[in-house]
């Protein structure tokens, strides 16, 4: 789908999601929330917490894509590399954040503000922190780099709060979906004719089984009323001719 809408790329950082000792989640949520809003995910990687690789992907995914987000590697524990990785990558220098020490000075007044614990409020110099209302510890953005913990209750409030200064400049896109009975191997050569003909929409289709019935959701999104509205048309006209019981919705 040809668009000039702002792109993104993800990386998920943490040896616990290579072992599978973890599953990712965090994708998953980052991406339905920035699509929601209209933006496009171009590429999701997971990598290891090793600084080299962190800093290297970092720099080829910032300059590839209009925005990066991270997720894991800047908790308090040994093999929490994230961000220092991130300040090697703009050859910037990780620094104590006065107002990031500030919060956790507060937050565990009652407690033991612990070098493991004050180590989460070192960020690069540049960098800007994005509030966490749930464990106080912040995560930071430098440039259009965003780098949130990996933790996944915590990442999602933080990123509500981040997807307000996207919501404003883009413009959602328009989905239809329309079911049938009919198998992807029956509709397969007719659904690319369709996709060669309205090349600036993207049509999905995606096979489903439930109460024992088996049916294809093909998921029609683009920027224009008109031509959603054009494809689905073709697609529901033939669908009907060929006894597939189309839905649209």
């Amino acid at each position: 789908m040809k668009s000039n809408r702002k792109t993104f790329g993800i990386i998920i950082i943490g040896n616990e999601i290579l072992s599978g000792k973890t599953l990712d989640t965090n994708s998953h949520l980052i991406c339905t929330e920035l699509n929601n809003v209209g933006m496009v995910c171009k590429e999701i990687v997971t990598i290891p917490d090793v600084e080299k690789i962190i800093s290297e992907k970092v720099n080829f995914f910032r300059q590839k894509f209009d925005f990066v987000f991270t997720t894991g590697g800047i908790g308090p524990t040994h093999d929490d590399k994230t961000s220092k990785a991130i300040s090697s990558a703009f050859n910037d220098s990780l620094i104590l954040n006065k107002e990031a020490k500030k919060r956790l000075e507060k937050h565990y007044s009652d407690d033991v503000l612990t070098n493991a614990r004050l180590k989460m409020a070192f960020v690069p110099s540049k960098a800007r922190l994005i509030d966490n209302p749930v464990s106080i510890a912040p995560g930071f953005y430098i440039e259009n780099v965003f780098v949130f913990p990996g933790v996944p209750k915590i990442l999602e409030v933080m990123l509500k709060d981040v997807l307000k200064r996207f919501k404003k400049n883009q413009k959602k896109f328009i989905k239809k979906i329309i079911t049938t009975t009919l198998s992807e191997g029956i509709i397969g050569e007719y659904l690319a004719d369709v996709q060669e003909k309205y090349n600036d929409l993207e049509i999905g289709s995606y096979p489903y089984f439930k109460k024992n019935s088996f049916g294809v959701s093909l998921v029609i999104t683009g920027e224009s009323n008109k031509r959603i509205k054009e494809a689905c048309e073709l697609l529901i006209t033939y669908l009907d001719k060929n006894k597939g019981n189309p839905r649209l919705f």
